[in-house]
């Protein structure tokens, strides 16, 4: 292990490692896996599946889905050791065992032997292949091909068929109004921790980074940080949110490698992108984007060299940990805003940092997240309602009839255009409530992604759809004026497909009205006839 340095040891962190998928070797371990054994953190999927293993009987079959990267095959790795010649394990449904034979083929001839061993049989999977299998599996293999049918159309296949998927295990959720990620938090806790059993610390300690790695101690330094911490987390968490980005463990270790790896410091790192999927999508998030006044001035002040006792004195405690602001290569202003925004809730020197603190607050996720908890927790109380009644009248059915009303600022709050005619608009009265009864049924169906919004269009109930935080966000701007534009192409779509159903309830009604220019009137189609109700 002494002859790993530093820089070495974090190299199992990257996706190019060999060591970021788990095989089936046989070769002796070595200071590397130790590593890795370090970082280990079971997940709460790995439980129940061991759990299940104790009570398996010859026979069963418990599969393992997920995606790419999500850490089946170490989790099936440590539990063969474990089981080994008791249990039966296939790592990855998508090899086969000759060349010259299919995945397909591969898997009827585990499932033959497994039943016809009467074994206890664990595979992992993804969730593609048991679609694949399902329609090219082998004939007399049905029971199983039925099983994963069930698995796939979210019904609980009868035993001895198990399935654990990692999509049931979400790596995020909602704490005090914001999300939070426990397994990234563990992983980051477990690389930096400081203590002799750690072995990234110790190589961080034994190797003399500080003198010969500068860049690197620095941002270790900064990562070992519960503040710097939850920065990055709070941004792959908006890329799971707004960029519908999945977040996989070996993504997850690659983003850290490449923060603590990259050719900047970690702040820079972060918001530089790279081939890493998740960093990529982080870059949109970049703080040095972002406009207020006093984010204007600090950048102001700092580009044109203008003093500063406060700010300097704060970047001079950040020198001791190799965060320099004063060489002859200083650090843009784009790299101090970014300094702030992930120290922002550190205590650090005369915390001058803290001042620009509320500047980096997102507002959107803040609302989002209260809207998200009112819906996850309804529980049809009055109470409850009151309050969705309250937020779908101030953002969500106001937001709807903006945009759907957007040519036609002159139709009442209540009404929606549903065409125009030789300079003709002609609306109609939408009612638009809350489906109480179908959100509290969808309350605890909620995942961190979307809430439902549930509406009523009078007695008719709409079919409820998705609002992520980017639908949700376009929502909120509306009601601020805003216009929307091509880059919210996907929100748009949606919200265009809950404005027809809306229409489409709105055209059975008997009422409709009429404007033009500065005239309007209301007209009911009654008993075979048309009648003017009101005109002006």
């Amino acid at each position: 292990m002494t002859s790993i340095t530093f820089r070495e040891a974090l190299s199992v962190l990257s996706k190019s490692s060999p060591f970021s998928v788990k095989t089936m070797s046989t070769r002796a371990p070595d200071g590397f896996d130790a590593l890795k054994n370090w970082l280990y953190i079971q997940q709460d999927i790995e439980k129940d599946l061991r759990a299940r293993l104790v009570q398996a009987r010859p026979g069963d079959m418990l599969f393992l889905c997920g995606s790419s990267g999500d850490g089946k095959s170490e989790i099936l790795t440590r539990a063969h050791h474990e089981y080994d010649g008791k249990v039966q394990f296939h790592l990855d449904a998508t090899h086969s065992f000759q060349p010259n034979q299919s995945a397909i083929e591969a898997l009827d001839q585990v499932f033959r032997t497994a039943i016809a061993e009467q074994r206890i049989l664990v595979v992992g999977i993804n969730i593609g292949m048991i679609g694949n299998y399902v329609q090219e599996g082998h004939a007399d293999l049905r029971q199983v091909r039925d099983a994963m049918q069930a698995f796939l159309d979210n019904a609980t296949p009868a035993a001895p068929y198990y399935f654990f998927n990692f999509e049931d295990y979400p790596k995020f959720r909602m704490e005090n109004g914001m999300p939070v990620a426990p397994f990234a938090k563990n992983i980051m806790r477990r690389l930096t921790e400081p203590n002799a059993d750690n072995p990234f610390y110790a190589a961080f300690t034994r190797d003399d980074v500080r003198h010969r790695e500068p860049l690197l101690y620095a941002n270790f330094r900064l990562l070992m940080l519960d503040g710097v911490q939850d920065a990055i987390i709070a941004n792959i968490a908006k890329a799971r949110l707004a960029k519908d980005q999945f977040v996989t463990a070996r993504g997850l270790l690659d983003l850290l490698h490449h923060v603590l790896t990259g050719p900047g410091y970690l702040f820079d790192n972060l918001f530089s992108g790279s081939d890493n999927e998740l960093a990529a999508k982080i870059a949109a998030f970049d703080p040095a984007l972002l406009r207020t006044r006093e984010l204007d001035q600090l950048v102001l002040r700092y580009e044109l060299g203008l003093p500063e006792p406060e700010r300097d004195a704060f970047l001079a405690e950040l020198a001791s940990w190799n965060v320099r602001f004063d060489t002859t290569e200083q650090p843009t202003a784009a790299s101090l805003v970014r300094l702030l925004y992930v120290l922002r809730r550190e205590p650090i020197g005369n915390d001058y940092h803290h001042r620009f603190a509320d500047e980096f607050t997102d507002q959107v996720m803040v609302e989002y997240a209260e809207v998200w908890k009112m819906h996850a927790q309804f529980d049809g109380g009055n109470e409850a309602k009151t309050a969705l009644q309250r937020l779908y009248r101030r953002v969500l059915t106001a937001g709807i009839f903006r945009y759907a009303n957007r040519n036609a600022p002159e139709l009442r709050t209540d009404e929606i255009l549903l065409s125009e005619f030789h300079g003709v608009k002609i609306a109609g009265l939408a009612d638009l409530r809350p489906d109480y009864t179908a959100l509290q049924q969808l309350a605890s169906r909620t995942p961190i992604a979307h809430f439902h919004v549930a509406l009523k269009v009078g007695g008719e109930s709409l079919k409820p759809m998705p609002f992520n935080i980017n639908l949700f966000g376009l929502l909120v701007r509306l009601n601020e004026g805003y216009r929307p534009n091509k880059y919210d192409k996907n929100a748009i779509v949606l919200l265009d497909e809950l404005v027809e159903q809306i229409k489409a309830l709105v055209k059975q009604d008997n009422r409709l009205k009429l404007y033009r220019e500065r005239q309007h009137i209301s007209l009911r189609y009654e008993d075979g006839t048309i009648e003017t109700v009101g005109e002006m």
